[in-house]
């Protein structure tokens, strides 16, 4: 469904179109309309509905985080809570996660961020999906298929990352495709510093110089600007699915953080007369050295290798040991390897972690990623069409251990 721009429904609301419901691995539950117009879906004790429809303090989600979820989490914080649920545009001041409810206890969150998605430049009411947690004694009752049944029948796109080997089978039955590893690449910019993560031995150090050094010499114009400002150069995402880059949506998830300080920038080649490319990026410090984190890139594809270029130039200029990118847009990955970066997945010569707060190495060093479309899965499912970053991905989130850090 495809909602008019100037006749934007509230996306916490479920849609006015009812289908026999099945939960998480439940089946056979049935749905039918609250008094309100809105749609509660319960079998037995078990309700499925919005934290904004069945009026839930705010507390009492960061509660069920904090005791529900196998490690400290900012979404047990208040303020960061707020943001991420209520604070988004398209949330209009309400938290629009799902809750399962067993009477008046919360029995499992999957936590919302209403977002429009573009397909082919058609807006669809979309949804990113975060931290799904279930309480232990509510496992195995099929409360996690209600609950995506419930989202299915709010949303016209649904994504989420991060997937855990659980969950894994309930999103396949619930009919998302799943990308096991996300596109990671990364830049080494101090060969010495960079050794502090994952010692890599000469010649593998020698092979990765050699191809970062027959990257492209390539001269650029960079401007400092809002992240808002660069809503122009998302016009060259129309043709591939991705979330609005609108200045509103680009606002609140990069200029009002409530944690981290993002730095935006626009490129422009000086050799092309593209509109530019706009890239988004994070500084970061792990036990002492110096990072650097590509969120978001975009633009006009003249522009883009010239952008890739500038970033190389940044991490040497703040001399940061490595910089890094997720993203799945394949005609940016492509342009990604032939500067010489790294595939996390694809290069095994040198490995770098993937989580800095606490450190730690997954191999692959990368995550996973689902998405669930209700028309055009053809063009939806091939990932290496749709423009899925980090910063789309709830992948640039704090910790706790990062808040303690940073006496925040």
């Amino acid at each position: 469904m495809t909602l008019p721009l100037a006749n934007v429904q509230k996306l916490c609301e479920t849609q006015p179109r009812l289908r026999a419901a099945s939960g998480l691995k439940m089946v056979g539950a049935t749905s039918s309309p609250s008094p309100q117009g809105t749609v509660s879906r319960s079998e037995g004790a078990v309700r499925v509905l919005s934290v904004a429809e069945a009026s839930l303090a705010h507390t009492d989600i960061c509660s069920f985080y904090a005791e529900n979820w196998e490690r400290p989490i900012a979404l047990s914080r208040e303020d960061f809570s707020n943001w991420q649920f209520n604070a988004s545009p398209a949330a209009f001041g309400q938290n629009c996660s799902i809750v399962a409810l067993e009477g008046d206890k919360i029995i499992a969150v999957m936590g919302v961020t209403p977002a429009a998605f573009l397909v082919d430049g058609r807006r669809q009411t979309g949804a990113e999906l975060t931290t799904w947690v279930v309480a232990p004694a509510a496992r195995g009752k099929g409360v996690g298929h209600k609950i995506l049944t419930a989202l299915q029948d709010r949303y016209d796109v649904l994504t989420g990352a991060g997937i855990t080997a659980a969950a894994v089978p309930l999103y396949l039955k619930a009919g998302f495709a799943f990308l096991a590893h996300t596109p990671r690449f990364f830049h080494i910019s101090d060969f010495e510093t960079v050794q502090r993560f994952a010692p890599a031995s000469p010649s593998a150090l020698k092979l990765t110089v050699d191809r970062q050094s027959a990257a492209a010499q390539l001269k650029w114009h960079a401007t400092a600007v809002s992240a808002a400002d660069l809503a122009a150069q998302a016009a060259a995402l129309s043709s591939v699915g991705h979330f609005a880059h609108d200045a509103e949506r680009l606002s609140w998830r990069y200029d009002h953080h409530p944690a981290f300080e993002y730095e935006a920038f626009l490129i422009k080649d000086a050799h092309q007369s593209g509109a530019g490319a706009g890239v988004v990026l994070r500084a970061d410090r792990v036990e002492g050295t110096p990072i650097l984190h590509v969120i978001d890139i975009f633009g006009d594809p003249d522009d883009l290798s010239a952008a890739l270029a500038f970033v190389e130039c940044e991490a040497r200029r703040r001399c940061a040991a490595f910089v890094d990118v997720s993203l799945t847009l394949g005609s940016i990955c492509a342009r990604i390897r032939a500067r010489g970066w790294s595939s996390a997945i694809d290069y095994p010569l040198v490995e770098l972690p993937s989580l800095f707060y606490p450190v730690e190495l997954r191999r692959p060093a990368t995550t996973s990623m689902v998405i669930w479309a209700r028309e055009g899965r053809e063009g939806l499912y091939d990932f290496s069409r749709l423009h899925i970053t980090r910063g789309d991905m709830d992948l640039d989130r704090p910790t706790l251990e990062w808040y303690e850090r940073n006496a925040c």
